[in-house]
């Protein structure tokens, strides 16, 4: 639920900021969820596997807490160095 209303802001965010930029609105904001997504995804399926495995045998609530919502914020944290990047270039 959480990282749908991440999607959305992002969303959100990116159609901001091509409105500001002079790129298409519509396509910005989706290139931004899907960049969300596959950071999101790549998180998911090569880091969380490990952490998952020490938080289950630790039960630290750190850990637990990380394998839960560690990948949104890597997800905003890639779609901003892009939007940063793409902006700078442009």
């Amino acid at each position: 639920m959480i990282g749908s209303v991440a999607a959305a802001l992002i969303a959100v965010w990116f159609y901001n900021t091509a409105a500001r930029s002079g790129r298409p609105a519509i396509s910005w904001a989706v290139s931004g969820v899907v960049v969300y997504f596959l950071a999101a995804v790549l998180w998911t399926l090569v880091v969380t596997p490990a952490i998952k495995d020490t938080a289950s045998h630790t039960q630290n609530g750190v850990l637990v807490f990380i394998v839960q919502y560690a990948y949104i914020a890597f997800g905003a944290a890639v779609a901003l160095a892009v939007n940063a990047w793409l902006n700078k270039s442009a």
